[in-house]
């Protein structure tokens, strides 16, 4: 493939299509998309398009890349992290304060499926957790975003 002409448009409509699939709570079906999209970029190491959607993929990026290829998924993560503190800033005028600098990229995505109306159960299955560990992840959002409810969370987080 690295002799062609590379598909990074493909590569990009497969990780929108996965979030869609996310969306509807399709996760067989989204797994299926993230591979098929990773199984053509890490050819040529483009990870772009897994970092910046890290948010919402980060429960298949964990099915996909972490368990089969630790040192690949640990340096997506560092690009997470960079992209987070860079241009992705959320601003939120009621706190005066960039949300993504207050929530680590993992909290980030409990806290976007939670404004989706995930359950405790849902989220954890996606994102291959205890139920337990999503309720003190989704307890520390509340506390770091000086919020009581978690149908407030949508008031602090880029839907």
């Amino acid at each position: 493939m690295a002799d062609g002409i590379y598909p990074i448009a493909m590569t990009y409509l497969n990780c929108v299509q996965a979030m869609c699939q996310i969306n509807l709570k399709e996760q067989e079906e989204a797994i299926q998309s993230v591979d098929y999209a990773w199984q053509r970029a890490k050819l040529d190491g483009f990870m772009e398009p897994f970092i910046e959607y890290h948010g919402l993929l980060q429960g298949v990026l964990e099915v996909c890349i972490r368990k089969k290829e630790p040192d690949v998924y640990k340096k997506l993560m560092d690009g997470v992290i960079a992209f987070s503190r860079g241009w992705m800033k959320i601003h939120n005028p009621k706190m005066q304060k960039e949300v993504t600098d207050l929530l680590t990229p993992l909290e980030f995505s409990i806290a976007m499926l939670a404004c989706r109306d995930w359950t405790n159960q849902e989220i954890a299955e996606h994102l291959g957790l205890s139920v337990n560990t999503v309720k003190h992840y989704v307890s520390g959002i509340l506390e770091k975003l000086n919020i009581d409810k978690r149908d407030k969370i949508k008031d602090f987080v880029n839907q």
